[in-house]
C-alpha cells in the first residue's frame, strides 16, 4: 500500500472493507474513492458489489454504504442499482435497510417511486423516505402517497418531506403539519432515539418557505406534550428555530422554561443546553428565572454558565492601519514594494498589507496610491482589505469613489467573510455613508438571523448577534455624524 493512495490490489481492498479500515477516512477509503473515480463500472465497484453480495452482514453493510458514498447526486449507477433492487428485498434487515439508501441514489426517479411503498418491510420504508428528504422535490407524488402508509414513522417523514418543497401551499402546510403532529407520539415510540432529528428537519423545512410564527407554534406545541419522546423532538426543532430566527429566543423561553423546570433530568439538561446556544436567549433566561420567586425560578436561576457579553466593537481605521503597521517603519517596505508593478501580478496579498499598513506611517505616495486603486480593483479579499485606503485616498474628495464604496461595502456588511473589513470603513466614513443606512437598518431588523457556515449552531449564532451588534454600531455612528 502506497501513501499516495494507489492501494487497488483486490486483496488489500477486500481487507479494508471487511476489517472497516475503509470505513473512516484514510488511505484505504481514499485509493478506494479514486479508484472508482476514475471507471464508475470497473473492478473496484465489481469488487464492492461481491463483498455486498455475500459474507457476514457487517462486510456487506460496509460495502453497500461505501457503494452509497461513492453515488453521484442526481445521476444513475445502472450497475449498482440493478443490485441495490435485490439487496432491499435481502433476508437480512440490516442489509435491506442500508441498503434502500442506496437504491434511492442510483436509481431513476420512476423505479424508486414505483418500487418504496410496495417494500413490505416498514423499517426499509422508513429509510427509503428519509433518503427521499433531500430529493423530495422529483418524488412528490409518492411522497404524497406515502401519507397513506401504514406506518406511523413512514407517514411523519413523507409530510417532512413535503413541507421541504419549495412554494407549498399554506393550507397544505397547515395539513401537514397537523398530520404530523397527529402521529409523532406512536412514531417516536417505534423510531426511538433516531426520531430526535425530525424537529430540526421539521423546523428547516417550515423556514425554507418562511413559515416562522408556524414554526414557533409548532416547537410550542411539541414542549408541551405529555410523551416525553415528542418533547425530545421539541427541544430539537427549538435549537433549530433559534439558529434559524432572532425572535425565536422571546417566543419560545417560556415553552423551554416549562421543559426546563419538569422533573426529567435528561430533559431539563437538553433544554439548559440549548437555551445556551443563543446569548440573547441566556441573558432573558436567567433574568426571567432571576426574578421567579418560587422554588423553580430560583433551581433554575442556580444554573452555572452565565452569559457571555457581545463583543460589539467596530475597530476605528486608524486602528485597522496600526495592525499593519511595519515594525520598523516605511524603510521596512519601500524599496521592497518600489520593485512592484502598479498592476501588481504577484505577492498581492503581501503588497496590499504593506500598503495599509504604511497608511499608519504618514500615507502613501501618489505610486502607492496608484497600486492600492489597482488592488482595489480586484474581485478578491483584497478589494474590501483596501477599501479604507481608498476611501482616505480618494473618497473624502471624489463623489463617485465613496457613492461606489457604500454600495460595495455595504452589501457585504454582513458576509461572514469580508463584512469584517467594511464596517471600519463605513464608520469611518459617517455622514457620507448615509447611502448604506437602508441596508444596514435592513440587515439590522430581519427576523431571519444571517447566513453563515461556521461548524456549530452555537457559533453560527454567536456570529449573528455579534454583527448585528456591531451593525447597530456602525449606523449609530453614521447617523450621528449627519449635520
Amino acid at each position: 500500500m502506497t501513501p499516495s493512495g494507489a492501494m487497488t490490489d483486490q486483496e488489500t481492498i477486500r481487507r479494508a472493507v471487511t476489517s472497516g479500515a475503509a470505513v473512516a477516512a484514510g488511505p484505504e477509503r481514499t485509493a478506494i474513492f479514486t479508484a472508482v473515480r476514475a471507471d464508475r463500472d470497473g473492478p473496484v465497484t465489481r469488487l464492492l458489489l461481491a463483498l455486498a453480495d455475500a459474507g457476514t452482514v457487517e462486510t456487506r453493510v460496509s460495502a453497500i454504504e461505501l457503494l452509497h458514498s461513492l453515488a453521484e447526486f442526481g445521476r444513475t449507477w445502472p450497475v449498482v442499482a440493478e443490485r441495490a433492487a435485490v439487496y432491499v428485498v435481502d433476508a437480512e434487515p440490516g442489509v435491506r435497510v442500508a441498503a434502500v439508501a442506496l437504491f434511492v441514489a442510483t436509481q431513476d426517479a420512476e423505479t424508486v417511486s414505483s418500487r418504496l411503498p410496495d417494500l413490505a418491510d416498514p423499517d426499509v420504508r422508513v429509510a427509503g423516505v428519509t433518503a427521499l428528504l433531500g430529493r423530495a422535490g422529483a418524488f412528490e407524488d409518492v411522497l404524497t402517497g406515502l401519507l397513506e402508509d401504514g406506518d406511523p414513522a413512514v407517514r411523519v417523514l413523507a409530510a417532512l418531506g413535503l413541507l421541504g418543497t419549495e412554494g407549498v401551499p399554506w393550507a397544505w402546510v397547515q395539513a401537514l403539519d397537523e398530520a404530523i403532529a397527529a402521529d409523532l407520539p406512536t412514531a417516536v415510540r417505534r423510531v426511538g432515539l433516531g426520531a430526535r432529528s425530525w424537529g430540526s428537519a421539521w423546523a428547516w423545512r417550515l423556514g425554507r418557505n418562511d413559515h416562522e410564527e408556524e414554526c414557533h407554534r409548532v416547537v410550542r406545541l411539541l414542549l408541551a406534550a405529555e410523551d416525553a419522546g415528542v418533547r425530545w423532538v421539541g427541544l430539537d426543532m427549538a435549537s433549530a428555530a433559534i439558529r434559524l430566527w432572532r425572535t425565536a429566543p422571546v417566543e419560545l423561553l417560556p415553552a423551554l422554561t416549562e421543559v426546563a423546570a419538569g422533573g426529567d433530568p435528561a430533559l431539563r439538561a437538553e433544554t439548559l443546553r440549548v437555551a445556551r446556544l443563543s446569548g440573547d436567549l441566556w441573558r432573558a433566561a436567567v433574568e426571567l428565572w432571576a426574578a421567579d420567586a418560587d422554588d423553580v425560578g430560583r433551581a433554575l436561576s442556580d444554573e452555572p454558565g452565565a452569559p457571555a457579553p457581545i463583543e460589539a466593537h467596530v475597530p476605528e481605521l486608524h486602528a485597522v492601519f496600526a495592525a499593519r503597521r511595519p515594525p520598523g517603519g516605511r524603510s521596512d517596505v519601500e524599496p521592497w514594494l518600489a520593485e512592484q508593478p502598479i498592476d501588481v501580478v504577484e505577492s498581492r496579498r503581501r503588497v496590499g498589507r504593506a500598503l495599509i499598513g504604511l497608511m499608519a506611517c504618514g500615507g502613501l505616495t501618489e505610486r502607492q496610491g496608484r497600486q492600492a486603486m489597482a488592488l482595489f480593483e480586484s474581485e478578491s479579499v483584497l478589494k474590501y482589505e483596501l477599501a479604507g485606503v481608498v476611501w482616505r485616498l480618494r473618497g473624502a474628495v471624489d463623489a463617485d469613489i465613496a457613492e461606489r464604496l457604500v454600495a460595495e461595502l455595504s452589501a457585504v456588511a454582513g458576509d461572514q467573510y469580508v463584512g469584517a473589513h467594511a464596517l471600519p470603513v463605513l464608520a469611518d466614513m459617517g455622514r457620507h455613508a448615509v447611502g448604506a443606512l437602508p441596508r444596514l437598518t435592513a440587515l439590522i431588523e430581519d427576523r431571519r438571523r444571517l447566513p453563515v457556515d461556521d461548524g456549530s449552531a452555537e457559533a453560527e449564532i454567536r456570529f449573528d448577534e455579534t454583527r448585528r451588534a456591531q451593525l447597530v454600531v456602525v449606523r449609530d455612528r453614521i447617523i450621528a455624524d449627519i449635520p
